[in-house]
């Protein structure tokens, strides 16, 4: 979208009403899938470029278009909001919205009659508890993939009920949770005729002060400093003017509009602590609904490049484990990088007898030795780099993440040969690959192959519940960033060669699969050719038994996010 203007954003209203009304015409079923995904992009490129013009909606009630479809727009508008709050990216933003978009397909009339109260006859009741099968059946239709679509509709009640529920019931998905969040606010903060809804902040804080979960409170108080304290579109009481919030000007002071002339706009910028209501209202007014936020006054967002993100990347590629550093070298390398040399500090603990951490850069270098530093280096970097995605499954990432590097750490205890930072860096870089290119398919779920009817290793994604259909492009990723580590070379080929063709190292890795997947699928069965390479591996790797090497797992306290 170039340049979004007024007109985009009355589109949004058009589009997200048209959507609605699909369910009546059978025929135009298939192209309700292909308008979600428009109607998602056009949402998350406007809220990015204009987020003044998509807040001030949720004080705003466009009478014209009713009560479901502003209802819908809302929803739309709250999960913009924390997704961009949370820093999440483009494709986990779009999955949300078209999750939320698709959540009153199908019950437009019956939505309607309970916002005025009205009791449904027998055959809505119906259509309303099946609500969310509807809509998974008419986005079939056009025949795509709906399981993500399917799985958040699927968990929507119970999580809504959860996040309001005292006792604690336990809940851990966090696309469904935003999901149910933007749900509740919206259908607390719609206009109804009553005037029984409330404004944003009454609605978020009393989500949060009701919902025993962690993570929903995280994400509501990230809504609100990202949201500030005057909501766009709220009523403001100025010297005995009623006037509206726009936002902030150049200088960042507010910026308040008079609309009492038909004809002529009042701007006004003031700087002063203002009193403000944030209701949702109706109205009509076209220069107030849409094309007032797309003023040259009001100051526009400027892109966050993640500047921290791009020069762990870039250090990534600038420390090479088969090449020859000097400690000046590696120290000018790593230099302002404070937070990277405090984790190395840690990271050389198990490098010296009394497992103490390193004093500074040299003393760390010093008891790792040249070689071994780089390997280390990288690993640092690369928890670092982990731990600076955002991603609403991010903790349970993180908990599988080092579970994989500690099963790994106990597989290779006994081999003395190989520097055990080199293993686990493709780990750490398949996993940031995951998280860059798959964050929408990111699961709980530890796939297995049920048939055993393959002949090829089972890939990592799948400790992730991530089906990869871009293996070259995995590929180039790891090689890009992990040429020149043999084990790179290794894990590729553990899950694109026939079991025929694996070396030594890369059957190493089909073992470690194998161990992580019995760990978290314990109901997973083996087939003949996987117990024999798991055999063969421990056996080159010193361990008497697969008994033997079992008894151990216990003790390295592994966690997980359930």
């Amino acid at each position: 979208m170039d340049n979004p203007c007024a007109q985009d954003l009355v589109s949004l209203f058009e589009k997200t009403h048209q959507v609605l009304r699909f369910y009546h015409n059978k025929s135009q079923w298939p192209q309700i899938y292909p308008l979600l995904s428009q109607l998602a992009e056009q949402y998350y490129t406007l809220y990015n470029s204009h987020p003044n013009a998509m807040q001030a909606q949720l004080a705003l009630y466009l009478d014209s278009h009713g009560y479901t479809t502003n209802l819908v727009v809302n929803q739309c508008v709250i999960i913009s909001a924390l997704c961009h709050s949370l820093n999440y990216d483009s494709k986990i933003t779009q999955l949300l919205i078209c999750v939320c978009l698709t959540n009153y397909l199908c019950v437009q009339t019956q939505t309607n009659k309970l916002a005025l109260r009205q009791p449904l006859n027998l055959q809505e009741k119906k259509q309303w508890q099946s609500r969310h099968q509807l809509a998974v059946k008419l986005l079939q239709s056009a025949n795509v993939p709906t399981e993500h679509i399917a799985g958040i509709l699927a968990r929507l009640n119970k999580y809504k009920q959860a996040l309001l529920s005292t006792p604690k019931i336990m809940i851990y998905d966090g696309p469904t949770t935003l999901v149910a969040l933007a749900n509740i606010m919206a259908m607390n903060i719609t206009y109804r005729t009553q005037n029984d809804h409330i404004d944003i902040y009454k609605a978020v804080a009393d989500i949060y002060i009701r919902t025993p979960n962690l993570f929903a409170q995280q994400a509501l108080k990230a809504l609100i400093a990202h949201i500030g304290p005057y909501l766009p579109g709220s009523l403001i009481h100025y010297h005995d003017q009623q006037l509206t919030y726009i936002g902030k000007d150049s200088r960042q002071r507010h910026l308040l509009i008079a609309l009492n002339e038909p004809q002529k706009t009042k701007w006004y910028s003031v700087k002063a602590r203002l009193e403000s209501n944030a209701k949702q209202r109706p109205s009509q007014d076209k220069r107030l609904l849409f094309s007032v936020w797309f003023n040259e006054h009001i100051v526009l967002p400027v892109e966050v490049v993640n500047f921290e993100k791009q020069q762990l990347l870039m250090l990534i590629s600038q420390v090479k484990i088969q090449t020859e550093y000097s400690y000046g070298a590696l120290a000018k390398l790593l230099n302002n990088h404070s937070a990277t040399i405090e984790l190395l500090r840690e990271a050389v603990k198990p490098y010296n007898k009394e497992y103490l951490p390193g004093k500074d850069l040299r003393h760390c270098l010093s008891m790792v030795g040249l070689y071994n530093a780089p390997a280390i280096i990288q690993q640092v970097l690369f928890e670092q780099l982990v731990n600076h995605q955002a991603h609403p499954l991010m903790q349970h990432v993180q908990f599988r993440l080092q579970a994989i590097i500690r099963l790994l750490n106990l597989l290779v205890s006994h081999d003395k040969h190989n520097q055990f930072e080199h293993l686990a860096l493709p780990v750490y870089g398949y996993v940031n690959y995951l998280i860059e290119y798959c964050s929408t398919t990111i699961s709980r779920k530890t796939l297995y192959e049920k048939q055993l009817k393959s002949d090829v290793s089972m890939p990592f994604a799948w400790l992730f519940g991530v089906t990869i259909d871009d293996s070259e492009q995995l590929t180039a990723y790891l090689l890009e960033l992990l040429g020149d580590n043999p084990w790179t070379h290794a894990l590729l080929d553990a899950e694109q060669q026939q079991k025929q063709h694996l070396s030594a190292e890369a059957q190493l890795w089909v073992a470690i699969k194998l161990v992580v997947t019995k760990v978290f699928q314990p109901d997973a069965i083996q087939s003949s050719w996987q117990t024999h390479t798991f055999e063969q591996v421990l056996k080159r790797l010193d361990w008497q038994s697969s008994e033997q090497f079992y008894t151990q797992i216990p003790s390295l306290g592994l966690s997980n996010s359930v």
